[in-house]
């Protein structure tokens, strides 16, 4: 088995996440991504706090939700890109 190359630098993202809770049996979760070329990238997100939840449950799920979300956004970036090239 061949070793993974290590990632790009450029590319590596720092990621902060924090809840707070809002409405009752809700939480806005505030997540804060930076790379070196992304100073700063931020999202308030309105999550579902269930009672007997902690902050890292609820935390974590904001950030899946997030990864999903941000996934679906890249593949349609990608459709649209490849369009504009094909038009161009």
């Amino acid at each position: 088995m061949e070793p993974s190359q290590p990632a790009n630098e450029q590319l590596r993202w720092t990621v902060t996440a924090q809840a707070t809770p809002a409405a009752p049996g809700t939480a806005t979760v505030s997540i804060i991504a930076r790379n070196p070329m992304t100073p700063e990238l931020a999202f308030d997100m309105i999550v579902d706090w269930h009672a007997g939840a902690e902050a890292p449950d609820v935390e974590g799920r904001a950030l899946v939700i997030l990864s999903l979300l941000v996934r679906e956004l890249a593949a349609e970036c990608e459709r649209v890109a490849g369009e504009r090239f094909d038009e161009g």
